[in-house]
């Protein structure tokens, strides 16, 4: 499973550096591994669950997302990612199972970061989430997503709800 991580991080840090996407000094703060179907989610749960601690499930948007913190964190080139998120599929929706995107905890603002990557297609429709708006960059299968809150930050806000 980690194995399967590094290869995804491997193609997305690939893809970065050919749009000239510096992630400077920020934090990743977690990976996020897409499931098919629902019995897939609940497997997919058990596997993650031998591989770190359960830290809450929650409903976002409809479906349910179970977060993790890993027991060894996943290292890759100096970043060190603690937590996956495996979200259900939303209903309605088919989702190719696998490693589907990053999250990052940037320090400026969005309109800051699309003005350094003026040539990049940002997506900007969860801007307007109100617990932690993200910006997203696609790239085909795989994505990047910004934020300023990290996961562990929006886990104790819902925990607190």
């Amino acid at each position: 499973m980690i194995d399967q991580a590094n290869s995804f991080l491997d193609k997305l840090f690939s893809i970065l550096e050919e749009n000239k996407i510096d992630l400077m000094h920020w934090k990743i703060d977690h990976l996020c591994y897409r499931t098919s179907d629902s019995e897939n989610y609940e497997a997919m749960k058990n596997e993650f669950s031998k591989l770190g601690e359960f830290l809450i499930e929650s409903e976002v948007n409809g479906r349910d997302i179970a977060t993790y913190k890993l027991t060894n964190p996943v290292v890759y080139k100096g970043y060190t990612i603690p937590l996956v998120e495996v979200p259900a599929p939303k209903k309605g929706k088919s989702t190719v199972e696998g490693w589907e995107h990053i999250e990052v905890v940037i320090d400026i603002s969005f309109d800051d970061l699309m003005k350094k990557y003026p040539g990049i297609d940002f997506d900007t429709k969860a801007l307007s989430k109100e617990l932690n708006p993200e910006l997203v960059i696609k790239f085909g299968d795989c994505a990047i997503k910004f934020h300023h809150l990290s996961l562990d930050e929006v886990i104790k806000i819902e925990k607190a709800l």
